[in-house]
């Protein structure tokens, strides 16, 4: 489930100078020549989350799987083979940075995903307006796919996957920006095919994802305040 949003955005000025988009008092425009411009970025973690087999078990059939508590520890078998479809929606508005679309020439959004499940996951991220109508997705065609962690026998995590992915927005998509009122996470696992017929999947496990974003700007300093 997705357990936290921010939309505090950050400039980054060339130089190593860094200063917050609510601290404008520290840029020292009294220095700097009406005719030279900076150039700075934006960087504005949107939202990370975690799901785990127990959010998964929220929203799917409750014949797909069973529940085991063992020895203090809590696991699911659940069948080989087998698909579930899972979206978490996030409010999105560009307003709240204080940034305007115009001034934007670059923007990037980068996924990172950890994945300690044994389950192979597709994921694709939506932006959608106020009436859920798409406008952009992250990723071409379905998604990116996800690998299933590597665990033993017994279900226990070997080693988890990880990934990171970045889409950018060129000139002719950045001015959706302002129309985006949405971020869709969706995600379509399958469990990993074995020779058992059950899947055993500890409740500690999780699918963990954390989308930010980064632009990079153009404005003259007479439009610093």
């Amino acid at each position: 489930m997705i357990r936290h949003r921010f939309l505090g955005f950050l400039l980054l000025i060339g130089g190593g100078l860094l200063l917050t988009s609510c601290h404008k008092e520290y840029f020292k425009t009294d220095r700097l020549s009406d005719e030279v411009e900076i150039e700075p970025g934006i960087v504005a973690p949107l939202i990370y989350g975690s799901m785990t087999m127990e959010n998964i078990a929220e929203v799917i059939d409750p014949s797909d799987y069973t529940v085991v508590e063992e020895d203090g520890l809590t696991y699911y078998l659940v069948y080989g083979d087998t698909i579930y479809s899972v979206d978490e929606t996030v409010e999105f508005d560009l307003d709240e940075s204080g940034i305007e679309s115009d001034m934007v020439e670059q923007v990037r959004l980068k996924m990172k995903t950890v994945n300690e499940l044994p389950l192979e996951v597709r994921i694709q991220v939506y932006m959608e307006d106020e009436f859920n109508v798409v406008l952009h997705t992250l990723f071409d065609n379905d998604g990116i796919i996800l690998g299933p962690a590597v665990v033993d026998s017994d279900g226990n995590l070997i080693e988890a996957t990880e990934n990171e992915n970045t889409s950018t927005f060129d000139a002719s998509t950045i001015e959706i920006l302002d129309d985006i009122a949405y971020i869709r996470v969706s995600m379509r696992m399958v469990t990993a095919k074995n020779d058992e017929i059950f899947v055993k999947i500890y409740s500690e496990y999780a699918l963990f994802f954390d989308i930010s974003l980064s632009a990079e700007l153009r404005l003259n300093n007479r439009d610093i305040n």
